[in-house]
Formats: C-alpha cells, sequence, structure tokens
C-alpha cells in the first residue's frame, strides 16, 4: 500500500489514509507564498497537527510503499514524528583531526 511522508522542519508525519496530498501541498505553497501562516493536516496515530509555514520552513513529500501488517500495528504504536525521538548510539562515530584555522 501506497503511503505518503511528509517532512517537516526535520519532523516526519505519516499522512492518514484518505488525505488529500494534492491539497495539503497546495495550501503549504500558498501559505509559504505569503505571509506566515498555520497549516493543519491530520498524520497516522496523531491528532490534527497544526505547523506554521513560513517561505523559510523545509517541507517534502515522500510516496513510500507499507505493507498491511506495518500499518495495522501503526495502530498500536504509531510512528515518531521527531527525529530527535531517534536512537543514534548505532551511528558509527567520526574522528576528525584537529584543524588549526589561522586567526582573522
Amino acid at each position: 500500500m501506497k503511503i505518503v511522508k511528509l517532512r517537516i522542519d526535520g519532523q516526519q508525519f505519516f499522512l492518514a489514509e484518505g488525505s488529500d496530498a494534492e491539497a495539503l501541498k497546495q495550501h503549504i505553497l500558498d501559505a509559504a507564498r505569503g505571509v506566515a501562516e498555520f497549516v493543519d493536516f491530520q498524520p497516522v496515530g496523531h491528532g490534527v497537527v497544526s505547523v506554521l509555514m513560513t517561505p523559510q520552513t523545509p517541507v517534502r513529500f515522500e510516496v513510500e510503499e507499507r505493507s498491511e501488517e506495518q500499518l495495522n500495528e501503526w495502530a498500536s504504536e504509531p510512528p515518531t514524528s521527531d527525529v530527535g525521538a531517534y536512537s543514534y548510539e548505532e551511528t558509527p562515530s567520526f574522528d576528525f583531526p584537529d584543524t588549526a584555522y589561522p586567526a582573522a
């Protein structure tokens, strides 16, 4: 089953089934062209989310394939929307050499 993932300013949301992604895209475009405006939408596993959109707010839509089983699991354990909620302990660390910068 195809679902729509929406990323706004570092947070990810999966749009609820039946959401009109094209209308939401247009609403975001309209808000980004003018003064700051709240845009509301309904993600899976959360209440209605209101995001303040400005011309500088980064937004990305993705269409992904998910199994019925995955979607059913979200009913009891919805995906998190905060990037900070993920554990990065398993991410490899990088050692960078000390770099001397010339004085200005």
